[in-house]
């Protein structure tokens, strides 16, 4: 079963109201960064459909909903993911496992405890530092040269907080897009999926506690950072980056490149 975030006409307002608040708080990059999975999924799978028609060639990357019909599941969108009907769905399934990432919602205890083994989030940086919803936004920033992926479980509500199964560092720089980096880091926490969860299963108490010493927590940046953050001649996407995507997506190239 796969599960998928959609926030918009939630308790958290409609669309043009998410829209208005994060332009406010964040200015108009950032807020079209955090909907450029809806808009750059929409154009990028309409071109390459048309690529493909065209090509015969088969695709390198396909849309969530397309990957889980591939493999025969099921696919749910959920405003709120404690909610009575998706915690019922869940349920369904008796999970051994749940594994999350990239998804902008914290779960609850209920849903925490369903699975036997626990639930493992995969982290876009190397924990304890900089947790919160943009951490390659912040390394970048505060001049980092190296990031990397953290797999942890998922102990409560508190956000990136549980036991370490798993690190991957991966050197970053600012010519780099956050979008680039993004994905180097969420495809090297992928690439130690597999030994995190034996870990899990061989021990269910295996991982190391994070030292809350060194922990830190960073939201969303303001207008002002953001400003800051382009004058440093940093960027959250490159036209290279769409182009790169549109490659993968029309068999014209590997998004893994």
């Amino acid at each position: 079963m796969v599960i998928s975030s959609t926030r918009f006409g939630s308790r958290h307002g409609t669309f043009w109201q998410q829209v208005r608040n994060s332009v406010r708080r964040h200015g108009l990059p950032l807020t079209l960064w955090l909907g450029c999975d809806i808009i750059a999924v929409q154009f990028v799978t309409t071109v390459a459909r048309v690529v493909l028609w065209i090509t015969g060639r088969p695709a390198d990357l396909a849309t969530l909903p397309t990957l889980t019909a591939l493999r025969g599941a099921r696919f749910l969108k959920t405003a709120n993911i404690n909610d009575a009907a998706t915690l019922a769905a869940v349920s369904e399934y008796s999970p051994d496992l749940i594994v999350v990432m990239n998804f902008d919602q914290i779960l609850g205890r209920q849903l925490i405890e369903k699975p036997r083994l626990g639930v493992l989030n995969v982290h876009p940086a190397l924990l304890p530092e900089l947790r919160g919803p943009c951490p390659v936004i912040w390394a970048l920033m505060q001049g980092r040269a190296m990031s990397g992926a953290s797999i942890h479980i998922i102990e409560d509500e508190t956000i990136d907080s549980g036991r370490i199964l798993a690190q991957a560092e991966v050197a970053i720089d600012g010519s780099q897009s956050v979008a680039r980096i993004n994905a180097a880091l969420f495809l090297a926490g992928a690439r130690n999926l597999g030994a995190a969860i034996s870990a899990l299963r061989a021990n269910p108490t295996a991982g190391s506690v994070q030292d809350s010493s060194r922990a830190s927590y960073l939201g969303f940046p303001t207008r002002e950072e953001m400003v800051a953050f382009r004058r440093a001649g940093l960027r959250l996407c490159r036209l290279s980056d769409l182009f790169h995507l549109l490659a993968a997506a029309s068999g014209l190239g590997s998004w893994r490149s």
